[in-house]
């Protein structure tokens, strides 16, 4: 039978396969022979890639022989004597792909840190962390791969008895997500080093370039995965004995699998030669040296400007030394040939290893900030500065010195947080439904979906990890040594751990909803709320303390409106695109799931995107001491004793914590029984799939029987009216600093507590003949609940002082309340109550939420902390003593720094005195403060407040 008259993918999937691996050999001999006749150096990244080459070579030969012998036909058109050959090699392809995987991305990270060795020791952490994960993965998918039948003769050989095979397919779709997480950190690990590298711009371009040449790596896998999912839709996902199939459990394998083979060989390939391009250098430079030597260069540094138009006057800034710290000062080597302090050559820093072992340590003055011009041939590090790769950035005053302007453009900033927290949060809503659906699902086990995002991930993520991170470099602050980094730690660096871990759970979905696993999808969904948990224990007090403190609830108010509006428009989106084909056409398998994992995978891009950014975005701090400082200006003492001897702050945080608990657990048992609600009863047990929102069914876009729409545009309707309602309530918070008759926001909180609780008791006990006048107390339950979590969030946080990130955490960890009530109300249900009766648990959870502000309006002391309202002369007030202590810690700082380094103390001397002039002056002519300049008091007495309360007045 002629080969042109059946169709038949071999040739073009020979062609493709030898074509990349000639490449790639090309590419590693002139790697080994620039390392062994040039730089004379062969190192252990040098070995890994060429056990990486010798098992891409076998995996392109396994392909290529398949081709031959019938791979890229159907079954009916491959020779009964090619079968045994075939099999076999497709067996080879499985097992090798793998370890040359791994091989591959092991050397490049084993290269990262030999360039880590001098540099950033965070660098050489993450590198070990994804070398570790990179060869775990690999040899557990080898092994896999390897015992992929039962007994393993079956897999490459025809066996008579019974065997069993997983789905090959499944597998390799289901481990696509762990390579391409482990390609993003290995295309995002170096680039703190390149980016920070003072380099003329040619060279600073191709280095960066050729380090970035990785995104081909994840482009081909994301084009390998898309043709895996055309090839698995004729794929049982489960594991299964049918004798019908040659290979990998999978009928017409060789046809269907053909070409996710090929762009599986075409990964390998092209990892290894992405591998090989930046070690090419001396090779080029004796090829090619204008490419890499600019003949006009200068052993000098350009001037640079901040990016905010204003000239420095100082000279070059160095750039930074330690990922998401304040060091500002590079690596310095000593270059044969050249003096210490002349320009490093990044080229040579990153692909050429130290020729004398015996090379000095860099010089220490190097580390020192000195106010220098850039005509030196040296550059210069100042305190607030932060180099961004190319140009020069401002580092931002703390957090509570912003001006208006500044607040602005950060909190803008952080609000995107916001929006892909409300973006996940609607997605994950109708995920968890469509999941109950296409799985057949128990009640219990569609709760638990939402019970583990908020009370699994929302109660370990803060306390853990969020808290941790955002006051490590507290902890630290102390013990820390001379010359050592600046621990990492922070809003800044919070931000960036939880966009890790979302990108990863975000990811995570891929393997679940192919597999349809329940336990893979709690997982899923566990992870995701412990790292959305982990942003918002920073994003929250970022935006309550950026800025003017008058207007702390509103900046909060107005993020988490935006996160509600992402929440609608991503119910939408789910409504009308993603679940539409859900259980049409016969698709009521996982494989209708597959249709939103290219959201998913999206998502994970934005997070690595944003993680980036934030890295290169400078966002203001605020230390412990600070915010303790900013509280001697209430009118009250927050650490006034009050009921038990409990300081007056401890009350204020412990019911806080308790009424975010209640009203969370109440918020999320209205939407996890929302049709129920609004469904006339048609018996006394729930349906299996029950949650929020229908998975975009025919039928359940339908109205129900007495409705005159359908639950997913009623539940759209709550859900804007709940966003609609936070930015109502921002606008009062606006005008309550300057407009008496406006309430307060604890007011306001009072306000929307009790009529939420009344909207309640009227779901639960009106039973209208119309259904539809039963939607107007559900959709105001949503109007008025909207405004309570930044409201409670703001007030709680209201004079906390030095403990205010740990009672941020407090407070997220109180989203917890999901992870119990639900399933209270599942109870009464399945006990015979109706679900009139059962959501009477939500207006008393909302009574307990009310304590808190009860406790602040009868409260006396209470009420005036949360009132306090810090005028422009306080809060300049404020300023200045902030500024004050910057400013003699960035001098105390200096000149130990000089001593240490042995510089000579008139270097420095003129700018010393002028900076210790300026603080002496701001001192002077602080009227009222009789605290000494540099103290940074912790425990300040009732009596002080008394005393700049006066003063103010005065």
């Amino acid at each position: 039978m002629s080969s042109s008259s059946f169709p038949d993918r071999g040739p073009s999937v020979f062609a493709v396969t030898t074509t990349t691996l000639v490449l790639s050999t090309a590419i590693v001999a002139a790697r080994l022979f620039s390392r062994t006749r040039i730089v004379r150096r062969v190192t252990w990244d040098d070995y890994f890639i060429v056990a990486a080459w010798a098992l891409a070579f076998a995996l392109s030969f396994s392909i290529d022989l398949g081709t031959s012998k019938g791979l890229g036909r159907h079954d009916e058109n491959i020779h009964p004597g090619d079968w045994n050959a075939l099999r076999r090699c497709e067996y080879v392809f499985s097992i090798v792909y793998n370890p040359a995987l791994m091989a591959t991305k092991t050397s490049v990270l084993i290269f990262y840190l030999r360039l880590s060795k001098n540099t950033q020791k965070v660098l050489r952490m993450a590198s070990w962390a994804v070398l570790v994960i990179v060869n775990l993965a690999g040899t557990v998918l080898t092994l896999i791969n390897i015992f992929q039948c039962r007994p393993v003769q079956a897999a490459f050989d025809p066996y008579p008895g019974p065997a069993f095979c997983i789905p090959l397919l499944t597998e390799f779709i289901c481990t696509a997500p762990v390579n391409i997480v482990t390609d993003l950190a290995i295309l995002a690990l170096p680039l703190p080093v390149l980016t920070s590298m003072r380099l003329p711009p040619r060279q600073k371009v191709i280095l960066i370039l050729t380090f970035t040449l990785g995104i081909f790596v994840t482009i081909v896998d994301v084009v390998r995965i898309y043709y895996l999912e055309q090839a698995i839709t004729q794929v049982s996902p489960t594991l299964s004995n049918n004798p019908a199939a040659t290979f990998g459990d999978s009928p017409q394998f060789a046809w269907n699998a053909s070409l996710s083979l090929m762009w599986s060989a075409v990964e390998v390939n092209v990892g290894i030669t992405c591998a090989c391009i930046p070690t090419l250098k001396p090779l080029i430079r004796r090829i090619l040296p204008a490419m890499l030597v600019d003949p006009n260069a200068t052993r000098t540094y350009e001037k640079d400007t901040s990016t905010d138009g204003n000239a420095s006057s100082n000279g070059g800034r160095a750039p930074p030394g330690g990922i998401l710290t304040g060091d500002t000062t590079p690596p310095t080597h000593t270059h044969p040939g050249g003096r210490r302090g002349s320009q490093v050559s990044g080229v040579d820093f990153v692909t050429t290893p130290r020729r004398n072992s015996n090379a000095h340590p860099p010089d220490p003055i190097d580390r020192s900030p000195t106010v220098l011009t850039s005509a030196t041939g040296t550059y210069s590090a100042v305190e607030n500065s932060v180099y961004f790769g190319f140009v020069n950035m401002r580092r931002p005053k703390s957090m509570i010195r912003t001006s208006v302007r500044d607040s602005f453009k950060y909190c803008t900033v952080v609000t995107i947080l916001f929006l892909l927290w409300g973006f996940s949060y609607g997605l994950l809503n109708q995920l968890n439904d469509a999941v109950a659906s296409v799985s057949e699902m128990s009640t219990a086990e569609t709760i638990a979906l939402s019970s583990i995002y908020f009370g699994g991930g929302y109660l370990v993520g803060p306390l853990l990890v969020g808290e941790w991170i955002l006051r490590h470099d507290e902890h630290t602050r102390t013990r820390r040594k001379k010359h050592e980094p600046d621990p990492i730690g922070g809003y800044r660096a919070t931000f960036i751990v939880g966009l890790c871990f979302y990108g990863v759970g975000t990811i995570m979905f891929w393997p679940s909803a192919v597999l349809t696993s329940f336990a893979g999808f709690m997982i899923c969904n566990f992870v995701v709320g412990f790292a959305l948990a982990i942003i918002e224990t920073g994003a929250n007090p970022f935006l309550i303390f950026c800025g003017p403190m008058d207007y702390a609830e509103m900046r909060l108010l107005l993020a988490q409106g935006i996160q509600a509006v992402a929440t609608v428009l991503s119910g939408l989106l789910a409504e009308k695109v993603f679940f539409t084909a859900l259980d049409t056409k016969g698709r009521t398998d996982s494989l209708a799931l597959l249709d939103v994992q290219w959201t998913y995978l999206a998502i994970t891009l934005l997070c690595a995107a944003l993680a980036l950014f934030f890295y290169y975005m400078p966002l203001p701090e605020v230390t412990d001491a600070e915010m303790e400082n900013s509280t001697r200006y209430l009118p009250i003492d927050p650490k006034k004793p009050s009921f038990g001897g409990l300081e007056l702050r401890t009350w204020t945080l412990m019911l806080a914590v308790l009424a975010q608990w209640t009203y969370v657990a109440g918020q999320e048992s209205m939407s996890i029984f929302f049709r129920q609600i609004l469904t006339p009863p048609m018996s006394t047990e729930l349906s299996a799939g029950f949650v929020t929102v229908d998975s975009g069914t025919a039928d359940s876009l339908q109205p129900p029987p007495g409705l005159t729409l359908s639950i997913p545009d009623y539940l759209l309707i709550a859900h804007t009216a709940f966003a609609v309602s936070r930015f109502l309530a921002a606008y009062l918070a606006y005008l309550s600093p300057t407009h008496p008759k406006v309430p307060q926001p604890r007011t306001v909180l009072s306000i929307t507590t009790g009529l939420s609780i009344l909207c309640g008791i009227l779901v639960a006990a009106l039973r209208p003949a119309n259904s539809d006048l039963l939607a107007i107390p559900v959709i105001l339950f949503f109007f008025f609940e909207g405004p309570m979590w930044p409201l409670i969030f703001t007030l709680g946080l209201r004079g906390q002082g030095k403990r205010t990130k740990r009672a941020a955490a407090w407070i997220t960890m109180g989203a917890s309340g999901p992870a119990f009530w639900p399933f209270v109300m599942y109870a009464i249900n399945e006990r015979g109550g109706s679900i009139q009766t059962a959501f009477s648990l939500v207006p008393a959870l909302l009574v307990i939420t009310g304590f808190f502000s009860l406790f602040l309006d009868l409260k006396r002391d209470a009420r005036a902390l949360v009132d306090a309202r810090v005028g422009a002369e306080d809060q300049s007030r404020i300023q200045d003593r902030a500024n004050r202590d910057v400013d003699l810690d960035a001098i105390l700082s200096s000149r130990r720094r000089v001593s240490t380094n042995g510089l000579p103390v008139d270097e420095e001397k003129s700018g010393f005195l002028k900076r210790f002039s300026i603080a002496l002056n701001r001192g002077t002519l602080s009227k009222g403060s009789t605290a000494s300049p540099g103290r940074r008091s912790s425990d300040q007495p009732a009596m002080e407040h008394r005393e700049a309360n006066g003063s103010g007045s005065g």
